[in-house]
């Protein structure tokens, strides 16, 4: 069985990672996963442009209005065009 922890930390500018004292880990081989809590610019760049293209639809309208069938075709448009 494989456990996982989350640790909420920086990396500072020489590139070392401060980590609580795990002594349990101490000597076991483990998997490091970094996830940027930060949007980078491509990501912001890529939803500014998916909302914009979705607010210039005609048959857009304020998202109250908006039926869960709606967004689910809005979500799968968005996605199927995101990944083609």
């Amino acid at each position: 069985m494989m456990l996982t922890y989350q640790i909420d930390t920086s990396i500072s500018e020489k590139g070392v990672i401060n980590l609580p004292e795990m002594p349990y880990l101490y000597n076991k081989k483990v998997k490091l996963i970094i996830i940027s809590s930060e949007d980078s610019s491509v990501e912001s760049k890529q939803r500014k442009q998916a909302m914009e293209r979705l607010l210039k639809r005609q048959d857009a309208m304020p998202v109250s209005h908006l039926t869960d069938e709606k967004l689910d075709n809005i979500r799968y448009d968005y996605l199927k065009e995101k990944y083609q």
